[in-house]
């Protein structure tokens, strides 16, 4: 089964639900590289119990709770925040897409780029340049500002600069 029918049915399961993280990416342009989780921002805080009453089990890996899919897929649910932006926030600048038939709500450009230079990891980094390549004229740089300090937005217009977007 595929990542984007898991997640239209993670949407289905959870309703009040902002995909983040690098399924994210795949939904702003398309697929470019191989993720084997999906990152998700919930509206309320969800208990063990409900998620395995919706099929989704709960375990300890390396001592430390994990949840799976029914297909095995690792899920990481936020409920605070993404890398300093708050869940209202994103769930308020959440844009839709469709997957197929489905349609489900993913975190905002702006926002994704703003938590992935945060998180700074080389994927992450990757994921920056390749949605500024692709997407930067795009870029709504109002809500940049409302997110990122101005050394972050000043890096992120040099990244759109750099790689042509």
């Amino acid at each position: 089964m595929s990542l984007e029918s898991v997640a239209a049915r993670i949407s289905e399961d959870l309703k009040r639900v902002v995909f983040v993280g690098a399924f994210a990416v795949t939904c702003h342009i398309g697929p470019y590289r191989h993720t084997h989780d999906i990152d998700l921002a919930v509206a309320y805080q969800i208990s063990d119990g409900e998620l395995e009453g919706m099929g989704y089990r709960v375990l300890r890996e390396g001592g430390k709770r994990v949840i799976r899919t029914e297909e095995g897929i690792k899920l990481d649910i936020y409920t605070k925040d993404v890398s300093g932006i708050s869940i209202p926030f994103i769930f308020r600048t959440a844009v839709t897409k469709r997957i197929r038939s489905k349609e489900i709500k993913v975190i905002c450009l702006e926002a994704l780029l703003i938590a992935k230079m945060r998180a700074a990891r080389p994927q992450d980094i990757e994921d920056v340049q390749m949605l500024c390549g692709r997407l930067g004229k795009t870029i709504r740089w109002d809500i940049v500002d409302l997110l990122a300090t101005p050394v972050e937005s000043a890096e992120l217009r040099n990244v759109v600069s750099a790689y042509g977007g």
